[in-house]
């Protein structure tokens, strides 16, 4: 019996349901009763018309799928406040998460959008301008986050396009070369053409340094204002890059964090790509390592624009698929944090595949009901916590498994350009009218969790980074949910995934119906938020290496994605040194994904950046006379300004936050 079906039963009509659900539900929208609705996704203006229009198509979406589609159990787990469904706008119609987009294959063969089609391109300028097309195209196929696992590699080949066209120019204009000579493939790092045509070598490496740089700020701009779906939301788009040695990829990697550093127009932090270092012993990390000082680079950049973050491909979890000959088999995310590396079929590298969809866990819930805190009982019920958890995890998987059903029978023309140019690898072996569940096998399912914090606090009146002991039941929980995604991986013969939630939306659900139940319970129920899955609270004093310490195993245990942050006080411009200090013990702790926070305020009147309080240190302007656009990192990337953007729950979690240095 559906939930529609109950309440029909137990005396409500059809309309009835609707006059109750929908119509009240649309005053929220239309006259902006509900920010926290409006603010659920970050990346969009809910206050907008189209907005708003969007929220409208969005929480019907939501009603119908509850009321018509979604087995009873999982409808019912929600209600208890234990499962969430993540985009559950998305699921009666079948669309996906997120993917890593093969852009070697698209920009060497060319593609289609769908409106016309697009040869390859012959420069690092046309290149990355179709890579902003790509990334566009594709956002429009799914609803999570569109990434490239390895951009440098795969923008190399263009760069070197671009220079041996500004050689041949080069030999013609100083005369240094005789008409029809045969030079073979020209390259940047030919040293013997350099020798034998310094002048035009000299002349195409200034011309495409600079082409390639221009293109760089091209592809930022475009990614920062190109409007892809109502509600004027850009595309979620994040790059890797840190591991290309040729000077051609070395050339992207630089012109990409030169041009970040510089900003958009007037010199605004770019929220978007989300932007990924990716660290390698014997590539970057040492003196004498060929990408060593863009490593350093990437350090400065992330000093003053909060990107990028930095990969780790030497933790132990990110070396399992690793081929050195392959840099597609080199850890990679999806933004935030999302991995899909591993695939039990056998497609262990990141293009061309994705996370299909997650459900969350309240791990606080389970801790009020089997814990100490409430003072029903004097020991934890540890064993009916486990019952628990088994019990909604067993659920939670069962509806991504319907969920998968209804993304399985799709058909490859429903995500047209995603199947038809085969950005899904295999898409383009389908007709438009042939299902798509035996290429999305490849993709991952995940459960998550919020709240580890809290739970450990219900349970045991300690959280994890108070008591050794409560540390080790932690860790052992994130591993019991690992093994039991292990386990249903193979009884199903799918690619089920442990995943450290992104709290945005959810951050503060949970907690107002769990707060609303049990009361204002201290280090529980007693503010806004519950902290993202495994971490330290924000709230919670303690120096930057023990923070790093105390997150960097539960890492191993989340094969579906996790990122680690420290915050930093004042202006992380000021002290490089430190930063790179910081970066380097999370590397040595294993932490797979790692980066920092630190404030980055812009004064709109006159553009200083960096900290600023209640008046701009360069001009005096008061925050009352002027907009002071105060840039946050608060859920893996960075949205405006976090005050009038994020939900309340998320905005009292950044207030929270404590320094750890």
């Amino acid at each position: 019996m559906t939930l529609l079906e109950k309440r029909q039963a137990d005396g409500q009509s059809t309309n009835e349901i609707l006059l109750e659900e929908v119509i009240g539900l649309g005053r929220d929208i239309i006259d902006s009763l509900d920010m926290d609705l409006l603010r659920e996704n970050a990346n969009l203006n809910g206050e907008s018309f189209s907005g708003k229009m969007s929220k409208f198509g969005s929480e019907y979406s939501k009603w119908y799928a509850r009321s018509f589609t979604m087995p009873p159990q999982l409808v019912k787990a929600i209600k208890d406040n234990v499962v969430y469904v993540h985009d559950l706008d998305q699921y009666a119609i079948g669309t996906t998460n997120c993917i890593f987009i093969p852009f070697d294959k698209l920009l060497r063969q060319g593609f289609n959008t769908g409106n016309g089609s697009v040869r390859p391109p012959n420069s690092i300028m046309t290149a990355m301008a179709l890579t902003a097309i790509i990334f566009q195209s594709q956002q429009n196929s799914q609803y999570g986050g569109v990434s490239g696992s390895k951009l440098d590699h795969d923008l190399a080949p263009y760069v070197a396009k671009s220079f041996a066209k500004l050689f041949r120019k080069g030999l013609d204009y100083f005369e240094e070369g005789q008409a029809g000579e045969d030079l073979g493939e020209i390259t940047m790092s030919r040293t013997d053409l350099k020798e034998r045509y310094p002048r035009a070598f000299r002349y195409a490496t200034k011309e495409t340094e600079s082409e390639t740089l221009q293109a760089a700020e091209s592809l930022i701009h475009n990614l920062n204002t190109m409007s892809s779906r109502a509600g004027g939301q850009i595309p979620f788009t994040s790059i890797n890059y840190g591991t290309c040695t040729s000077p051609e990829g070395q050339l992207v990697i630089d012109c990409l964090l030169t041009a970040t550093m510089k900003g958009l127009g007037s010199g605004e932090t770019p929220v978007f790509p989300i932007q990924i270092f990716k660290c390698k012993k014997g590539v970057n990390q040492q003196p004498g390592d060929p990408n060593y000082e863009l490593f350093l680079k990437a350090a400065e950049c992330s000093a003053r624009r909060l990107y990028p973050n930095f990969a780790n491909l030497d933790a132990p979890l990110n070396l399992v698929y690793y081929n050195p000959a392959d840099p597609d088999t080199e850890f990679a995310t999806m933004g935030c944090r999302t991995r899909v590396l591993g695939d039990r079929f056998g497609r262990n590298h990141c293009s061309g595949k994705g996370n299909l969809s997650f459900n969350t866990l309240n791990l606080v819930r389970l801790g009020i009901q089997n814990g100490t805190i409430t003072g029903l009982r004097q020991a934890a019920d540890e064993e009916g916590f486990y019952d628990d958890l088994d019990h909604y995890m067993e659920i939670a998987l069962n509806g991504l498994l319907h969920r998968f059903r209804i993304q399985g029978a799709q058909k490859a023309k429903a995500s047209d350009f995603m199947m038809r140019e085969g950005v899904w690898e295999g898409g383009e072996t389908l007709g438009p009218e042939e299902q798509v569940r035996e290429l999305l096998k490849h993709g991952s399912l995940s459960l998550g969790f919020i709240g580890m914090a809290e739970c450990m606090k219900a349970m045991y009146g300690k959280h994890h980074a108070e008591d050794t002991e409560v540390y080790g039941k932690a860790l052992a929980l994130v591993r019991h949910m690992r093994e039991f995604c292990d386990r249903k991986s193979e009884e199903l013969d799918l690619n089920i995934t442990l995943f450290a939630t992104p709290a945005e939306g959810l951050s503060g659900k949970f907690t107002k119906i769990d707060s609303k139940e049990f009361g204002a319970i201290e280090g529980v129920t007693d503010r806004e938020y519950y902290t993202n899955s495994f971490h330290v609270p924000v709230y919670y004093q303690t120096g930057a290496a023990n923070k790093i310490k105390l997150e960097a195993p539960f890492h191993d245990y989340c094969n579906a994605g996790a990122i680690s942050y420290v915050e930093l006080d004042g202006n992380a411009r000021s002290n490089p040194a430190a930063f790179v200090k910081i970066i380097r013990y999370a590397l040595e702790q294993n932490i797979s994904y790692f980066s920092i926070n630190h404030p980055v305020d812009r004064c709109s009147d006159c553009g200083y950046e960096g900290v600023i309080g209640t008046n701009c240190p360069s001009c005096g302007a008061h925050e009352q006379e002027v907009h002071i656009r105060r840039l946050r990192r608060v859920t893996g990337y960075l949205t405006g300004d976090y005050q009038t953007r994020f939900n309340a729950a998320k905005q009292a979690e950044v207030r929270d936050r404590v320094k750890h240095l």
